[in-house]
C-alpha cells in the first residue's frame, strides 16, 4: 500500500509529527562504508490523529501478550535452549486442559 507523499517536509502539521526512534545502519549492511542514520517518525493530517496513534501504540505495549504471559507465570523463554523455544509452565498449559 503507498500512503500519501508530500512535495516538502514543510507540509507537515507540526503538532502532527512525532519522531519514534533512530538507529544507526552501515551503508549495504558493509561496517566498513560508512555509518548512516536512520529516522523513523510518523506524521498524521491532525493533532488528534497523532494522539489517537499513540494512545493505540500504548495501549498494544501494555497488551503484549510476550510480556503478559511471563510476567503471568504461563510461560517462559530460555535462550540457552534456542531463542522462541516456548516453556509452558502449569498455569499456562497451552493444550487446553
Amino acid at each position: 500500500m503507498r500512503w500519501p507523499h508530500l512535495n516538502t517536509t514543510g507540509e507537515i502539521h507540526p503538532d502532527a509529527f512525532a519522531l519514534e526512534s533512530v538507529a544507526g545502519a552501515y551503508w549495504r549492511g558493509d561496517e566498513t562504508k560508512p555509518q548512516l542514520q536512520r529516522i523513523y517518525g510518523t506524521a498524521w493530517e491532525t493533532p488528534e490523529q497523532l494522539q489517537a496513534y499513540l494512545q493505540q501504540k500504548e495501549e498494544a505495549k501494555r497488551r503484549d501478550h510476550r510480556k503478559l504471559g511471563q510476567e503471568l507465570d504461563l510461560f517462559s523463554i530460555q535462550e540457552e535452549a534456542g531463542g522462541g523455544l516456548v516453556f509452558w509452565h502449569p498455569k499456562g498449559r497451552g493444550c487446553g486442559c
